[in-house]
């Protein structure tokens, strides 16, 4: 399949070269810097431009990786013949396509994504389309590159944006706080490492169905131990946003035990 990315970022950096690891060609980059659209078209064999207007029209694919606030005008700068455009950001409607083609859809990479591959080697995908054509155009493109994909609708992709912040944002910000208490308090932050490969791993230990997380919660809110919950917001003193915020989970954790 011949793919131009419009964007240069880090999504279209990682899908850019699964794409063409997967033996597809990426003829064009196209990024309103010059210079970032040139340095990723040569690392991907293609050709890098900072116009719309030039454009390659003989591609089969064009993934636009703006930015979430940039798609909804796109149609303003471009327009194509024809050809499947798809956006792949979490929260924006994939309605924020039209005017720029007749075959619009979205290709969602369910994943966190800096520049470099994802280490898991990982990324699923939430896909739509105005066309069933192009939806199965779409689930096969994904299998190329080994992933898999959910067909969704806009408030289905939003529920699921919202989950993965709650997976991989909070989560990483209580890894945040953990490692400046252990560097403030002379510990070796390496020690939780076991601990958080051992949660994340439960997640998988079943057959079949992920069963709910809630079933390995552990802990002292868990045991309703308010002896130690006192010791430890007490040790918060110093950051109270953090002792705060503590208190809260607890009580969520407490909650949905009685549920």
């Amino acid at each position: 399949m011949k793919i131009v990315l419009i964007g240069s970022g880090n999504v279209a950096q990682t899908l850019g070269e699964a794409f063409r690891q997967a033996g597809h060609q990426i003829i064009q980059v196209m990024s309103r810097t010059l210079a970032h659209a040139e340095n990723l078209a040569g690392r991907l064999g293609a050709k890098g431009t900072d116009q719309y207007a030039e454009i390659d029209r003989s591609a089969d694919l064009y993934v636009v990786a703006l930015t979430d606030t940039a798609i909804p005008g796109l149609a303003l700068k471009w327009r194509s013949d024809n050809k499947l455009v798809v956006h792949t950001a979490g929260t924006v409607p994939m309605a924020a396509l039209h005017g720029v083609s007749d075959r619009i859809g979205v290709l969602y990479p369910l994943q966190s994504l800096k520049g470099a591959a994802p280490a898991s080697g990982e990324i699923p995908f939430l896909v739509q389309a105005s066309r069933e054509a192009d939806l199965l155009l779409l689930k096969k493109l994904a299998e190329t590159i080994g992933s898999d994909c959910q067909v969704v609708t806009d408030r289905q992709r939003l529920h699921m944006h919202v989950s993965a912040v709650w997976v991989n944002n909070f989560p990483n910000l209580m890894y945040s706080i953990a490692y400046r208490l252990c560097q403030d308090h002379k510990l070796n932050f390496e020690l939780l490492l076991p601990l958080i490969r051992e949660t994340t791993a439960r997640l998988e230990a079943g057959e079949g169905e992920i069963t709910d997380p809630f079933s390995f919660q552990t802990g002292p809110a868990m045991r309703e131990d308010q002896s130690t919950i006192l010791r430890h917001l007490e040790l918060l003193n110093p950051h109270p946003d953090w002792k705060d915020l503590y208190e809260h989970l607890s009580e969520e954790i407490v909650s949905l035990k009685s549920q």
